[in-house]
């Protein structure tokens, strides 16, 4: 089992994400805003986020720059080359563009978990 947070500012995609990676054994903690989301990160300790670029307050971009060693699915709209090379360029460990298929979303977490050894250290 793996500490995710969830930052997605839309209330059903939030619960979506949520209620899946939990059957799959996730603890999974939900931010809607950019600044919930920092001050979470200040306090707490996750394994990956499952991150929105549009978000209300500080937007994905500004999270992640506070995400110190944590690993980083962007999850977003922003669906152009440019985005993409940038998520992955400012050091994401994924990028997924909505819609999305929450199997593949969950296929990639478990990825990332893994090559981070994550997964493996809180079995």
């Amino acid at each position: 089992m793996a500490e995710l947070l969830i930052v997605e500012d839309e209330l059903s995609i939030n619960e979506l994400i949520r209620k899946n990676l939990s059957l799959t054994g996730h603890h999974c903690t939900q931010a809607f805003d950019g600044l919930s989301a920092v001050t979470l990160l200040e306090n707490e300790k996750y394994d990956l986020v499952v991150l929105d670029i549009m978000l209300p307050g500080l937007d994905g971009y500004q999270v992640f720059e506070r995400v110190s060693g944590t690993p980083v699915i962007f999850l977003t709209a922003k669906s152009e080359l440019t985005d993409k090379l940038k998520g992955l360029a400012m050091g994401a460990d994924d990028y997924l563009t909505k819609p999305f298929q929450m199997l593949e979303l969950a296929a990639r977490v478990e990825a990332v978990l893994r090559r981070t050894k994550k997964l493996s250290q809180n079995l």
